[in-house]
Parts: structure tokens; sequence; C-alpha cells
């Protein structure tokens, strides 16, 4: 791991902008990564996740069907630490949440609050034959655009592996930041042809959460399985 943290005195000033260890991420290797908020003070200016990418990863084989029929590909794990994967909610699980609702496996008009048990979903999402993958291993939503396309770009080699490994029948992207450089990395692997859709599905957040519905449940009736 290689960490470069820039000299400041992090207790005198406010920090105008977000600052972050950078590292170098490889799977099973544990990371540390520290976020400094935008306009935080000294009270309050750190916050810390200790996951690495081999935690996201050991969440995520628990429920890997025998046969990937339908793969999710999404831009990374949230820093909020509502994983897809992860066996109960916090009450801000966006993308988990609206896609039960899209299969019916959660009522559409009930919220989704803190420590709602998900193993019995995950195991329906796996025995239908569901699969979600990340672009990137650790989370990026709190990186600048630039950072999280550079992050992205990085590791399309890796998710590419992974996909060639899933040998999905269908798969669906996730998000209009990764759309690009995946489908690029896809058809470059003679993959593209089963990539459902044509352009960007939104994130299920920021009121796109019936968009992101509808699109999904079209993305299984084009693939023939039960929506």
């Amino acid at each position: 791991m290689v960490f470069r943290i820039p000299a400041i005195d992090c207790f005198s000033v406010l920090i105008r902008r977000p600052l972050r260890l950078l590292y170098e991420a490889s799977s099973g290797v544990k990371e540390r990564v520290v976020l400094f908020d935008q306009y935080s003070s000294r009270s309050s200016f750190i916050r810390e996740t200790k996951l690495s990418a081999a935690d996201f990863s050991r969440a995520r084989r628990k429920y890997r069907p025998s046969k990937v029929w339908f793969l999710l590909i999404a831009e990374s794990p949230p820093s909020s630490g509502g994983f897809f994967y992860f066996d109960t909610t916090i009450g801000k699980d966006h993308l988990f949440r609206e896609t039960m609702k899209a299969l019916k496996l959660w009522p559409q008009d009930e919220p989704m609050r803190r420590s709602v048990d998900k193993r019995p979903m995950l195991r329906r999402f796996q025995s239908s034959g569901f699969y979600l993958l990340d672009a990137c291993v650790l989370p990026v939503d709190k990186l600048s655009p630039i950072e999280r396309k550079k992050a992205v770009l990085s590791q399309t080699p890796r998710l590419v592996h992974e996909v060639i490994e899933a040998n999905p029948l269908h798969i669906l992207v996730v998000k209009s930041s990764i759309f690009k450089p995946v489908i690029a990395a896809l058809r470059e692997a003679g993959l593209w042809t089963r990539v459902l859709n044509s352009g960007p599905v939104p994130f299920p957040s920021h009121g796109n959460q019936p968009i992101y519905r509808t699109m999904l449940r079209r993305a299984l009736n084009k693939a023939r399985l039960p929506s």
C-alpha cells in the first residue's frame, strides 16, 4: 500500500476540499481510506472506512449463483456502508431496496428502514440466478468526477475477468458514470451481445427510483426472465 498525505495542519484550518489518502488497491489487501469532509470542523472533520476489498468480495461470493442468468454491474460499494450484499440494511440501501422492489421481493410502497434482515431476499436473488458486480472494488462515491473516472478505467480489466468468470447470460450496466468505459471493455472482450441496455440505467436515488425500477423490469422482459 502506498500512502501520500499532503502536509497540512488539519486542526487549525477548515478543509476547503476533500483530502484523501491515495492508495494502491488490490483484491484481498486491507485498505484504509480516510476522507476529510468539505468544510468540516475540528470536532468532526474525519471519517474512516476500514473495510477491505476482501470484505466486500467475501460478502458477495456467499450469494453467487451456480449459474448466473442476469448480472448487474454497478459502480462500487457505497462509502455509507450499505453494501448490496451485507446482511442487514443501514436505512440508505438505495440499490438493494429498489432492486428488490423491481423484482417484487419487497413491497413497492413500504420503506426499507435500518436493520432489516436482507438474507432471505439475497437468497431468493441468488436462487433466481441474479448476481451483482462492481466496477471498483472499494467505494469511489466520495471522489471527484475525475478521480472516479480514473478508478473505473484502471479496474475494467479486473471487472472483465470477473464477468468472464461469472459467465452471465444477460448483463445490465447501472449508472451513467460507468456506462461508456464498462461497455467498451465488455465489447472488447466479446461480451457486448449479452448487454441488455443500449444506454445508461440511472442509479436509483435523487428521484430516479421509478426510472430504475422500470428499466430493470424492461430488461428482465427482454431477457425473458420473470419480473
